[in-house]
């Protein structure tokens, strides 16, 4: 079942091409003594204790013991010299994963990828949980690990509503959907706004960015990092990051990735996206048919801001607009392709172009993307 992978660092201007699949590992954990877990919560306890620590759960001579992280010794397999590259950064230690993938490629055959990257988040996630400290602990259910300092039952909740919704997600993305990869889709919740910016902030080049509830990382080991503020806002958040991490293998422009997410949310929510006549007329009096480039390009959505704001609405509109009008919406997502922002796949596939659809709703104007525009737009700026 689906989970999480490598990527490189902006493989494109959007960093959406992913570098290797991975999968999850089991790496220098023999250290851990066998405890019992609470069937409740899944926190450890003392082989003896009678009561979580925890939730304070009862345990009951007949509850199941969850296994310790150790190495899977059955399987055979030797991770003893797998060294996961630890540095601490903005407080938090980040993997090399680039070096963990060539350690799986050159000393793991392909039958016991399963197996080890079964492991490898958990390690990964167990010294995060060492970095974050306080309550925060590791969570597991059958598509998700997550690392998380909130409570036990807010945890718990929303990894339950995590795997509720997956294949709601899955059936709106069909084939667009990432299948045939190996490990689990990790989430980070914080409870505190400094540590999930202190977080994130390592995956983001100095300068001004807009303000984020929530965060699909695709560097490294890719996963999902949000701040918990309530319940409701939190599956909101979940909802749209998992879109992205199910699209993530395609290079799909950036419009297209962050539309679909805000519509599909809308509708695993039964809140559908709308757009009132004060929003209308702020699209109307905002873009031109020059800064529309950089909405193709993907530029503008990191811009703090109106620019940002208008860009997330105006995606979700064009997202309708083109899916509402026949043709194979599926096999565009799987063809559209950032450096043209989807244009040729739009004229090919669904006989439209991106600028006629865009002028539905921004009215008369030139508003096709233009390629060597887009080019210009995600050249590295000079220092």
């Amino acid at each position: 079942m689906p989970g999480s992978f490598i990527h490189d660092k902006s493989a494109n201007c959007q960093g959406d091409l992913p570098l290797a699949f991975l999968l999850p590992f089991e790496a220098n954990l023999g250290h851990i003594l066998p405890v019992k877990a609470c069937t409740y919560c899944g926190s450890d306890n003392n082989e003896d204790a009678r009561h979580c620590l925890e939730c304070g759960t009862e345990f009951s001579d007949s509850q199941e013991e969850m296994p310790a992280t150790t190495f899977p010794i059955e399987s055979g397999i030797d991770l003893s010299q797998l060294d996961m590259g630890f540095e601490i950064s903005e407080r938090f230690s980040r993997p090399n994963w680039k070096a963990i993938s060539a350690f799986v490629k050159t000393n793991i055959s392909k039958e016991d990828y399963p197996t080890v990257w079964r492991i490898i988040p958990e390690k990964w996630l167990e010294q995060m949980a060492k970095d974050l400290g306080g309550a925060s602990r590791v969570y597991r259910s059958d598509n998700f690990l997550c690392l998380s300092d909130v409570t036990p039952e807010i945890t718990r909740t929303l990894l339950a509503y995590a795997e509720s919704v997956l294949g709601t997600i899955r059936g709106s993305l069909k084939e667009a959907a990432w299948t045939g990869f190996y490990g689990k889709h990790v989430l980070l919740l914080f409870s505190d706004l400094d540590d999930y910016f202190a977080y994130i902030s390592f995956y983001y080049p100095e300068g001004s960015h807009a303000l984020s509830s929530g965060v699909f990382l695709r560097q490294g080991y890719a996963h999902i990092a949000l701040p918990y503020e309530n319940t409701l806002s939190a599956e909101h958040v979940l909802v749209h990051e998992l879109v992205h991490n199910l699209l993530s293998r395609l290079p799909i422009p950036l419009w297209l990735n962050e539309g679909l997410a805000v519509v599909i949310e809308g509708r695993v929510s039964r809140f559908p996206f709308r757009v009132d006549a004060d929003m209308v007329d702020r699209h109307g009096r905002h873009w031109s048919e020059e800064n529309i480039q950089a909405f193709w390009a993907g530029k503008s959505f990191n811009v703090p801001g109106e620019e940002s704001e208008l860009s997330y609405s105006l995606a979700p509109i064009l997202v309708t607009l083109l899916s509402e009008k026949g043709g194979d919406f599926i096999t565009f997502i799987r063809n559209a392709d950032w450096r043209d922002a989807g244009q040729e796949a739009a004229l090919t596939i669904l006989d439209r172009d991106l600028g006629d659809v865009a002028g539905e709703f921004l009215g008369p104007g030139n508003w096709r993307p233009q390629r060597k525009a887009i080019v210009e737009q995600c050249k590295p700026k000079q220092p």
